[in-house]
């Protein structure tokens, strides 16, 4: 039986991307399918069977939890302006704001200059306001897993937003408890496909006669 991840059910796989970012040959990629939904493809000829895909994919790998109290907490940001440019209150803006005051680095969700969503990081407040606002679509994770292993490793403050399979996908990846990793997951139930974002981005500007 192989050792690399094979994706048999579509619905055992999230895309958090851990496997991509995992593998130390590359020979996983992350590809849109007829859907437009991020999953992992293995390129055999590249694969040295090292099963590291399979040990950080948090589907195969579910972590149990300690039974715990939960609290909830009702937050606003006290900033008018951050407030009415966010979705939540502008909760991810004032953990940001921490986190850079600390030499951090924070990484969410936004979108591109092609109008793709896909999570880069900062560490600057002046871009904070790309972060803000739902982006209602599957992101793309490029190579953010390892930027941030490697900015921990260092040291250094790091805050992760996203989904709850990213957020998993995350920390399956790291294989590690890290103190100095702030990590905030998004209510989410199910995300849409880019693929839908893009049609009705070609729709918009058909309808505006613009290219």
């Amino acid at each position: 039986k192989c050792r690399h991840i094979e994706i048999e059910d579509k619905e055992l796989c999230c895309g958090c991307s851990a496997c991509y970012s995992i593998c130390p040959k590359q020979a996983i990629e992350m590809i849109s399918d007829k859907e437009g939904f991020l999953y992992p493809k293995i390129n055999k000829d590249k694969c040295i069977e090292c099963g590291l895909c399979k040990k950080v994919c948090p589907i195969l790998n579910k972590q149990k939890f300690d039974e715990f109290q939960q609290k909830a907490y009702l937050f606003q940001n006290g900033d008018e302006i951050v407030r009415n440019t966010s979705t939540s209150g502008g909760f991810f803006s004032a953990i940001s704001n921490y986190v850079i005051d600390n030499d951090g680095t924070v990484y969410g969700a936004v979108f591109n200059q092609e109008f793709i969503v896909e999570h880069v990081g900062t560490d600057k407040k002046e871009q904070l306001v790309r972060f803000r606002k739902s982006k209602y679509v599957q992101s793309k994770q490029n190579d953010v897993f390892r930027e941030i292993k490697e900015k921990l490793e260092k040291g250094q403050l790091v805050c992760y937003s996203g989904t709850p399979c990213q957020v998993a996908g995350l920390q399956s990846y790291l294989q590690k408890e890290y103190q100095n990793l702030i990590l905030i997951d998004v209510v989410c139930r199910s995300v849409p496909s880019p693929k839908v974002l893009e049609k009705y981005k070609k729709h918009i500007l058909k309808k505006m006669n613009a290219t």
